[in-house]
Formats: structure tokens, sequence, C-alpha cells
């Protein structure tokens, strides 16, 4: 009885094997679409990534933005530092436009001064 399953099995298969060339074509098209959505799945995550990151990034303040001649209170730590950050980046972007030529000695002092005196409130 054995023999005769195990027969008729082989038999069924061996109907089937014209057909196994034919699935060649369909497993390369699967793979294909496969590949094309995993790389446009992996393109869209970046692009979140991407944005995310831009979102979470903290912006520094503007030096005018925190400091206003009527209204000078620095209420806790974070914006004391926050002024003073925002006076260096402002020193090294004046420095830079001087060191590439881009503005005149005069004006380079007139900015520093400028700085200076509102880094002077504070006490630094």
């Amino acid at each position: 009885m054995d023999n005769i399953t195990d027969t008729f099995n082989l038999e069924i298969l061996y109907n089937l094997l014209p057909y196994i060339g034919d699935t060649k074509y369909l497993v390369i098209i699967f793979c294909a679409i496969f590949l094309v959505i995993f790389i446009l799945i992996t393109i869209f995550a970046k692009k979140n990534a991407i944005k995310k990151n831009k979102d979470v990034t903290r912006k520094q303040p503007n030096l005018d933005d925190i400091i206003d001649k009527r209204d000078i209170k620095v209420s806790d730590d974070n914006e004391f530092v926050d002024v003073l950050v925002a006076i260096e980046e402002e020193m090294t972007a004046i420095r830079e436009l001087y060191v590439g030529g881009y503005i005149s000695k005069g004006v380079y002092i007139s900015e520093t001064d400028r700085l200076y005196e509102k880094a002077k409130i504070f006490g630094v």
C-alpha cells in the first residue's frame, strides 16, 4: 500500500516538473517587487528621521531677541547661558566677517563694543 502511495505522489510531482521552470520568473518578479518596496520604505524612513531631527534641534536664540534694553531680566540660569552663548556666537560671526574682509575695522570695533556693552549688563 505504501508503494502505491509513494508511486502516486511521485507521479504527481513528475506532472508538476514542467511548471517549475515557469515559477522561476514568478520568484524573480516577487523578489524584485519586495526589493523595490523595501527601498521605498527605507527612503521614507530616512526622510522622516531627518525631518524629526530638524524639529528636535533647538533653535539658538538671537541676542537681540533675548536682550531688550527696556526689559533686561534673566529669570533663570538657562536664559543667562543662552545670553552668553548668543553673545559668543555673534562675536565669532563678526570676527569671521572681519577676517574674511567683508567688514572694515571700524565696523568690527563698533560691533564688538556693542556686544561688550550688552555683556557688561550681565556683569560678564
